[in-house]
């Protein structure tokens, strides 16, 4: 492949990072766009890798402030973006970063003729668009179809790092599990996802669906935490209209907090099984996790 110029926007997360170094692999030359630049100094909390001396350029800047982000596209071939919230800020909402932050890179890449736009959404976004954060991606998903750039949409199930709850609540000792827990899905390792987004440079495919290589319920990483952890919970189950039921009193205390929970519920209500990549086992990864913990 010929070597490219990469941005990658949010290159301090988790699967920017692996993203970043992906690209780096392959010998392409990589900015990234980080709003801490301390954070890629040192490994992620999920094990991502170092990158503050392995890229070519970092820019500190923030997508919900114009002006510390102008001329992020300059020169750039092909934009990769992983830019979103990941977790309530109480300052911007998923709408300033999911769909704002991303439409301003955006319009960036285009005025600097940039020729591709690698983005990442979510799997199953069209069954959970009463969710405001998946409205957010699938609002800024639309702009970049009509664009009239070369795109490719990355729709992941979910990521190793989210799993790694179920290890936090085994260790608690209660193990909640909302329904019946029997819906099944695919995550996927950030290093298998961020070889298929590296793989999209030269592929024509505007969109892909990507999971892990296992599928499990939810109730089956459930027992597989408590094993890799050795601990034996009890299983909380908790009705769906419980849950259901109590999501109004979490829209009280914060959009961002409401979002978490509606997404928690969506997903326990559907199957969210995408064609399977990678070789990376989530079992592996629960004890690497516990391995850097000490």
């Amino acid at each position: 492949m010929e070597k490219k110029k990469v941005l990658v926007a949010g290159g301090s997360g988790y699967l920017g990072r692996y993203v970043a170094d992906e690209f780096k692999k392959r010998g392409h030359w990589v900015r990234l766009l980080v709003r801490n630049p301390d954070k890629i100094r040192k490994p992620g909390e999920h094990g991502e890798p170092v990158l503050h001396d392995r890229v070519d350029d970092v820019v500190t800047g923030d997508a919900t402030r114009p002006e510390t982000i102008e001329g992020i596209c300059d020169g750039i071939d092909v934009v990769f973006s992983s830019l979103g919230m990941t977790r309530p800020d109480f300052r911007h909402s998923s709408f300033d970063v999911d769909y704002m932050g991303n439409r301003r890179i955006l319009d960036m890449a285009l005025a600097g003729k940039a020729e591709k736009f690698i983005y990442v959404s979510v799997f199953n976004a069209e069954k959970m668009l009463d969710i405001s954060n998946i409205q957010a991606h699938e609002q800024f998903a639309a702009e970049l179809r009509k664009s009239g750039m070369d795109f490719t949409i990355v729709r992941p199930t979910g990521y190793f790092s989210d799993m790694e709850q179920f290890l936090n609540l085994a260790r608690t000792g209660i193990m909640p599990i909302l329904g019946d827990g029997d819906k099944r899905s695919n995550p996927i390792h950030a290093a298998d996802l961020a070889q298929l987004c590296v793989d999209a440079v030269g592929k024509k495919a505007t969109d892909i669906d990507a999971g892990g290589p296992d599928i499990f319920t939810y109730r089956e990483v459930a027992e597989l935490a408590a094993k890799v952890t050795g601990r034996h919970p009890l299983y909380l189950t908790i009705p769906l209209w419980i849950a259901d039921a109590l999501l109004p009193v979490a829209q009280l205390l914060s959009r961002d907090v409401a979002d978490i929970v509606s997404f928690a519920l969506a997903v326990s209500k559907i199957d969210s099984v995408a064609p399977q990549h990678g070789g990376h086992r989530l079992e592996d990864h629960f004890r690497e996790c516990l391995s850097r913990e000490g």
